[in-house]
């Protein structure tokens, strides 16, 4: 697997409105900015947040910093104009390998267990997921989590998915 550049960065915010295929979420949710996945298949590679970036997709992943403070922030003002639905995510995996030392989607799930949204959907490829089930089976039914497995083929994944976890 290759190393990604790692940044820290501040973001302004955390929470952006739902729109588009993701129209039946009030919310979506990125831990970090990039992805050290690398999956050819990535519509992510195409949009703007990649594009100005000026360097290969898959090659660097930013880490936002205290996103576990900016969610409390964003997620009580958000709740108190109505409901509240999260897809998490739709620009980057949640589950990083750097995720493992950051913990930075563990935090914004421990956040979401005392404040919960009135629904969670957690969209990953990795099973580092599995080290967060103490804080998912809190959330009880408002939460799903859906995992993405391109093949049954180790050969093929590595065509596709070169840099994520083996199946």
């Amino acid at each position: 697997m290759t190393q990604s550049e790692i940044s820290y960065k501040h973001p302004k915010t955390l929470l952006n409105k739902g729109t588009g295929y993701l129209g039946g979420y009030t919310h979506s949710l990125n831990p970090y900015t990039g992805c050290s996945f690398a999956c050819s298949f990535c519509y992510v590679r195409q949009m703007p947040v990649s594009l100005f970036r000026k360097k290969e997709w898959g090659t660097w992943v930013d880490i936002k910093q205290d996103a576990a403070d900016l969610l409390r922030k964003e997620l009580r003002r958000e709740k108190s104009k109505g409901k509240v639905t999260i897809f998490m995510s739709s620009a980057t995996d949640p589950y990083q390998p750097i995720e493992h030392k950051e913990k930075v989607t563990r935090s914004l799930l421990e956040l979401m267990v005392e404040e919960p949204p009135d629904f969670l959907f957690v969209q990953t490829r990795s099973p580092l997921v599995s080290r967060d089930i103490d804080l998912l089976l809190q959330l009880g039914d408002g939460v799903r989590v859906s995992m993405t497995i391109e093949t049954d083929l180790e050969e093929i994944r590595k065509q596709f998915t070169p840099q994520a976890p083996s199946i």
